[in-house]
């Protein structure tokens, strides 16, 4: 499997496996189909650059306007009359896309001359086989006491040299710690947060917002995959002297965008659907531990020449998400002693901070994805700590150790929404030329390691001589 989550995980501390809790069992409906459909136009719409809220939170809209940022009609959702006419030639709209113009819609392939046909319609593509969602599987509300011994004197618990390597806790100790931030995290599965006492001071205190599941349209996703759980104990986590994250006081909302049963561009569709999603309710940083190259279906495969930051739709939303003031922090990829090498979709997007992982020394790991880009852009932007990582485990309440880009990006990701907290006023591209030009290799960027290491301190002192 060359496309999908960037991690490899070993659970510290246990001598046994655990069972795949909460998993749910699904069918494939094979006379049905995912498709993108893509519409020429926006006219006769309903919507009004003058009434965002009807498709913008307030906080979304705050935000665009502390940032500068106008609303357009780039934000305004499909013409409702052109979702109505594509159901009435037989789709099924799962869901859609305000950027874009463009809704994903599944149903039998008899209905694609006649949605083809229709004078709106520009384009139509296949995303994958349409799967039907059956019932989760109960469990176990209780993890049990800590298994891992607490480390006396030490704030960050097995946590302290990933968040010290890169400056974090100095940036900790000056009061910046993530509060009134909003980071949306996309991934294929969170199983676990809902109870684990690593995330008791989320919901304690209200800062986990009601989440979405993109690929079963619900919001049920403590569920299907440990991955996502593992990503946000990076940056929520808060046990002290034992695991405590990069943006402990931040608020998040959980998005599942990956369907862990098969590989197909229709998690390309999941992706922009959560990326829009977390658009509208107003967050500040998003971390998406994801990526895109080879599916299933040969004919859907990315070749090298195709990462231009243009060609997939996950890779046009986020450059688009970033021009609307949103900080798109995205894993490189885990390819880089594999064939493929290179990083991954949607980290060719110019917009997307893409995250190199390396050894808690700054040793480059050797998974770690490279660059350039198809158009020779630096990628990835920025490295961080990657290899044997401390994460919180799904199942019990103990550390676990884990490797991947997928866990370099959330621990940058989360003192990316410490810097946002310090500088709310900054834009996406001062924020980030900050972290890129205070990091270790600055100087001399290159395909492997990018800008380098970053140092958060440094990047904050930087923002503050800005006039």
């Amino acid at each position: 499997m060359k496309k999908t989550i960037f991690s490899s995980t070993i659970a510290c501390l246990l001598c046994f496996a655990l069972p795949a809790l909460g998993q749910e069992t699904t069918a494939t409906n094979e006379s049905q189909q995912f498709y993108w459909v893509a519409f020429k136009d926006k006219a006769n719409t309903p919507y009004m650059v003058g009434a965002p809220e009807a498709f913008l939170s307030p906080r979304a809209i705050a935000r665009r306007q502390k940032l500068g940022i106008p609303v357009t009609a780039e934000d305004f959702p499909p013409n409702p009359d052109y979702l109505k006419g594509i159901a009435k030639a037989g789709a099924k709209v799962h869901h859609t896309s305000r950027w874009l113009n463009a809704a994903t819609v599944y149903g039998e392939a008899s209905m694609l001359p006649a949605i083809e046909a229709l004078p709106f319609v520009d384009t139509v593509w296949y995303a994958g086989p349409y799967r039907e969602k059956k019932a989760s599987v109960e469990r176990d509300a209780k993890m049990g006491k800590l298994k891992s011994k607490a480390l006396s004197g030490q704030h960050y618990g097995y946590g302290t040299k990933q968040i010290k390597a890169i400056n974090g806790d100095s940036l900790h100790l000056m009061g910046y710690r993530g509060k009134g931030i909003l980071i949306a995290v996309m991934d294929g599965g969170f199983t676990g947060v809902d109870r684990s006492p690593f995330f008791d001071s989320l919901r304690a205190d209200n800062r986990l917002l009601t989440s979405m599941d993109m690929v079963d349209k619900d919001t049920l996703v403590w569920e299907s995959s440990s991955h996502g759980t593992k990503v946000l104990s990076t940056m929520a986590a808060n046990q002290p002297e034992v695991l405590v994250g990069t943006a402990p006081d931040a608020t998040y909302v959980c998005i599942k965008t990956e369907d862990i049963r098969g590989e197909h561009r229709i998690e390309e569709c999941h992706w922009v659907a959560g990326l829009e999603y977390a658009d509208s309710l107003g967050a500040d940083v998003m971390n998406s531990s994801l990526g895109y190259t080879q599916f299933d279906e040969a004919s859907m495969n990315y070749t090298a020449e195709d990462l231009t930051g243009s060609i997939s739709v996950a890779s046009q939303a986020a450059d688009i998400a970033a021009r609307k003031g949103m900080l798109v922090v995205t894993s490189a990829g885990n390819e880089g002693s594999s064939p493929w090498r290179r990083i991954g979709i949607p980290a060719d997007a110019a917009g997307a901070f893409s995250i190199g992982a390396t050894a808690l020394n700054g040793d480059l790991a050797s998974f770690s994805s490279v660059g350039p880009t198809a158009d020779r852009r630096i990628k990835p932007d920025i490295v961080a700590p990657g290899a044997w990582v401390t994460l919180a485990d799904a199942y019990q309440y103990q550390v676990t150790i884990g490797s991947g880009t997928s866990f370099a990006s959330p621990i940058v990701a989360g003192m990316v929404a410490c810097l946002r907290e310090a500088y709310p006023d900054a834009s996406v591209e001062e924020l980030l030329n900050a972290i890129r030009n205070s990091s270790s290799q600055s100087e001399l960027p290159d395909v492997a390691v990018g800008y380098g290491m970053p140092d958060f301190v440094k990047a904050y002192l930087a923002l503050r001589k800005q006039p």
